[in-house]
Parts: C-alpha cells; sequence; structure tokens
C-alpha cells in the first residue's frame, strides 16, 4: 500500500471510529432521558389515591417496559463496542499492526457475512491455514469443489473457534478454485445450522471420528473440526525425539485410537501445541462438544 493510500484508508479508520464514538454517546444520552421519563411516571404513580387503583395497574407494565428499555439498551451498546472493536483492529492494521480478530469478535453474528465472504488468508502462520494452503495448491479441483461443499456446510457440532477456521478454510478453497478458473458453490445463508439435534450431532461425531480413523487425507485436512486433533498429533510426534522409533509408533497409534474415540463421544479437541501436557488424558486440552 502506497503511502497516499495509507493515508487514505487510516483517516477513514479515524473517521468510522469517531463515529462509533458519537453513536454511543447520543444513545446513552437518549437512553438516559427515556429511563429518567418512565421513573419519574412510576414515582408518580406511587402517590395515586387507592381510590384510582385501576390507574396503579400500569406501574407493572411501565415496569416492564424500563427492563426491556434498559435490556435494549445493553444489546445496542454491546453491538456498537464489537463495531468499535472492528474498527480499532483495522486502525492497527492500517499502520502495519496486523492481527487477527478475537475469536468472540470474528464469530459475531455481526460479522456473519464477512466470515461467508472473507479474502483468503496468505499470511497467518496458524498451521491448520498453512498446512491447507499447500495441501489445497495440490488437489484437483474436482475434489475442491467437493471439499468446498462440506466446508461451507454449517455444523451442528461446530464450537466457535471451528467455526471461524471453517470459514478462513473456505475461503482459501474458494480462491484456489476461482484462481483456476473455476466457479465455486454460492456460500450459505449463515454460519449457524438449522439442526442441531441430538441426532445431528451424533450423526456429525460419527463422521468425524470415521475420517479421523481412515489417516491423511485431503479431506482430513480441510475439515476445521479435526484441527485441534491434528494439532495434538503433530505436538506427540514433535516430543518423541528421545523415544525408539517402535516406541514412538505405539504410543502414536494409541493416541490415534483415544482421539478417535473422543472425536466419536462428541469431544472436540483444539488446544495450544505448547500447552499440551498429556495428550491421551482427558483434560481441559480436550472440550466435550456442547451446545453453544
Amino acid at each position: 500500500m502506497t503511502t497516499d493510500a495509507t493515508a487514505v484508508a487510516l483517516a477513514a479508520v479515524i473517521d468510522a471510529l469517531a463515529l462509533v464514538q458519537g453513536q454511543l454517546d447520543r444513545l446513552e444520552r437518549s437512553n438516559g432521558r427515556i429511563e429518567a421519563a418512565q421513573r419519574s411516571i412510576l414515582d408518580r404513580l406511587d402517590t395515586i389515591d387507592a381510590g384510582q387503583a385501576a390507574v396503579t395497574e400500569l406501574v407493572p407494565v411501565l415496569e416492564m417496559i424500563l427492563a426491556r428499555s434498559i435490556e435494549d439498551r445493553e444489546a445496542i451498546d454491546s453491538k456498537l463496542s464489537r463495531i468499535a472493536q472492528v474498527a480499532a483492529f483495522a486502525h492497527a492494521a492500517s499502520l502495519g499492526n496486523g492481527a487477527p480478530l478475537p475469536v468472540a469478535a470474528a464469530d459475531d453474528p455481526l460479522l456473519e457475512q464477512f466470515l461467508l465472504t472473507q479474502p483468503a488468508d496468505r499470511i497467518s502462520v496458524a498451521r491448520a491455514l498453512i498446512d491447507w494452503r499447500g495441501i489445497a495448491a495440490g488437489a484437483s479441483s474436482a475434489d475442491l469443489t467437493e471439499i468446498i461443499a462440506r466446508q461451507y456446510q454449517p455444523s451442528p457440532t461446530d464450537t466457535a473457534e471451528t467455526r471461524v477456521l471453517r470459514y478462513q478454510l473456505a475461503a482459501i478453497t474458494r480462491a484456489e478454485l476461482q484462481g483456476r478458473g473455476g466457479v465455486p458453490p454460492l456460500p450459505p445463508a449463515s454460519t449457524r445450522p438449522q439442526d442441531r439435534s441430538v441426532a445431528a450431532r451424533r450423526s456429525r461425531s460419527v463422521e468425524l471420528a470415521r475420517l479421523w480413523a481412515a489417516g491423511e487425507s485431503t479431506a482430513l485436512f480441510a475439515d476445521p473440526e479435526l484441527a485441534g486433533a491434528l494439532d495434538l498429533f503433530q505436538a506427540a510426534e514433535r516430543r518423541g525425539g528421545h523415544a525408539t522409533e517402535e516406541q514412538l509408533s505405539t504410543e502414536l497409534a494409541e493416541l490415534h485410537r483415544a482421539l478417535a474415540s473422543r472425536l466419536e463421544a462428541g469431544e472436540r479437541p483444539f488446544a495450544s501445541e505448547e500447552l499440551v501436557a498429556d495428550v491421551l488424558a482427558p483434560a481441559a486440552d480436550i472440550e466435550a462438544d456442547r451446545p453453544r
């Protein structure tokens, strides 16, 4: 980016931040006035004579309106705060201090359409993205077309982390296909699945366990819900430097079976490689999937 382009981008980000702050200030003042008026009404109703009891039936209604107003205000403030957070990351990126958005921000419904249509990440050093960039480049167009259809499919067992990774991987697949002159399918309308029933979640866990048990494949590296298991497995391979080849092979085979069982049980390993203490033992490193 040229100096002029950077200056323009920075100015736009600063303007956006100023606009967000202005909106927050206006909402704060507006909500404050509404709450003050409602509290004044409630205070006056408290002084009404018993003979006007029918009028006092308005009190519960007004209290409900006041509570809803406070809830709406908190929801709006939360959304604007998220917008400000994204603008701050954009500001930092325009200054050359790029960093990925926190998972909670990237997975926010406000950014869902960006998540679905984001450009391919060519610079991330995350293991899953590095591996997939290389594997996708060597895969056939037919395989990639089939894979992106699965990557686009919202999973009933996705966590926030795997959902964000799902569409990062899909963006790489899409860019690879488009670079070859292909026409990828359209992304889904939402990143959230409609069916999160016990049966749907169970079926998905069995599918992942089978894919994992089948061993290394293009589809294995393309699935975000297996990224954590791959992280753990590769960490175990690196830690086996002092073991004999036979010992390491036995330990890795045992680990592979253990992870398959956990995947089938609905657990989704997604841990930092540096924090793996015992890859075979159930712990916080491997989190059982729960409705989110």
